[in-house]
Formats: structure tokens, sequence, C-alpha cells
């Protein structure tokens, strides 16, 4: 073989394969990035679906909330408070507790203890309760009445803490977030600027 300069055969030019190989791998490439795009669309369908179902039952959960409304009506400086509560949905709502709240000029919340009179701790339905509120703590004035605000936390039928503003929607909460905001609230006022 050395004086012929023929090349020996599975020598030389490269093998790439027969067409058949070809079709196969090129066939194995597209079913595997068909495969990664279906999932892919198919997490991304999830995860709306998941969003959509979620907003649904935030909805659905509000509900019975969103029929309990609070209005109020100041009384001189802002230390009485009249607030008034109906419950228009078709279930009790129960452990209502009133409050106040105001913003400073420097924009601190102040959440003081209130005296309320009398106490509606259940409301039925289609009920309205009528209670008087008064500022125990006479050294912790709002800074006018217009700067006054009353809410009411409620827990509904289905067990769900909520609060709700005069003008507001309602707003899910857990109690101890609840008193966790009177409290800051509170120390910050103390504090002072």
């Amino acid at each position: 073989m050395s004086g012929t300069g023929r090349v020996p055969a599975g020598y030389g030019a490269p093998d790439y394969g027969s067409v058949a190989d070809w079709v196969a791998a090129v066939g194995t490439a597209a079913a595997t990035l068909l495969l990664a795009v279906g999932l892919l669309r198919e997490i991304r369908q999830r995860r709306l679906d998941d969003a959509s179902a979620a907003t649904e039952r935030r909805a659905a959960e509000a509900n019975q909330a969103r029929l309990v409304s609070v209005a109020f009506r100041v009384r001189g400086s802002g230390l009485r408070v009249k607030c008034v509560v109906r419950n228009d949905s078709a279930a009790p709502v129960r452990d209502t507790a009133p409050w106040l709240s105001w913003a400073d000029p420097a924009g601190a919340l102040h959440v003081p203890e209130v005296e309320v009179s009398p106490a509606a701790p259940l409301l039925g339905p289609g009920e309205t309760a009528e209670m008087s509120l008064s500022v125990t703590d006479r050294a912790e004035a709002p800074y006018g009445p217009s700067s006054l605000r009353c809410a009411i936390a409620f827990t509904d039928a289905a067990g769900r803490r909520w609060v709700r503003t005069a003008n507001g929607a309602p707003t899910a909460v857990l109690d101890d977030e609840l008193q966790a905001l009177k409290r800051a609230a509170r120390r910050d006022h103390r504090r002072g600027p």
C-alpha cells in the first residue's frame, strides 16, 4: 500500500452518515424543542389560571365584607365621634371593633385608645348599630375634625377578619396585624417628631 498512493477505506474524507441518520437526528431535535415549548406554554397558562382563580377567590371572600358599611360624624373637636355601622349582608358579622385614626401634618398615623358606647360585638343581617366613640387620651387630639378617619374591624361569617373605612374597600387582615398597626401608631405618636 505504500506505493500506490491510494487512501485505504475508512481514512481520509469524514463520514457524515446516511440521510436516514440525519432525518432521525433532526426529528429528535425538533421533537425535543416542541416538547420544551409546549411545557413552557403549559406552565405559563397554569400560572395565569392560578392567578385568575386566586383573584376570583379573593373577590368571593370579600362579598360579605363589601356589604358592611361604616359612616361617621365628628362632634366638636374630634374627641367624640358618632359611628354608624350597617350590615347589609345575609349573614351576621361579629367581633366588631370601631377605631379612629388621623394623620398629623408630618404624615404620622395616630390611632388613639377609644371608649365605645354601646359596644356592638354582633351585628345581624340587615342590622345597624350606632356607637359613640370617645378618645380616652385627651392629650392625643386630632389635627382638626377633617383629618379624622373612622374604621370598623369585624369578622365575617367565614371567620375572616376585615377592616373597612368609611370610603374604602374592605381589606382582609389578621387580628395581630390590626393590633400591630395600632401599637406602632401609638408608639410613633409618643416618640414625637
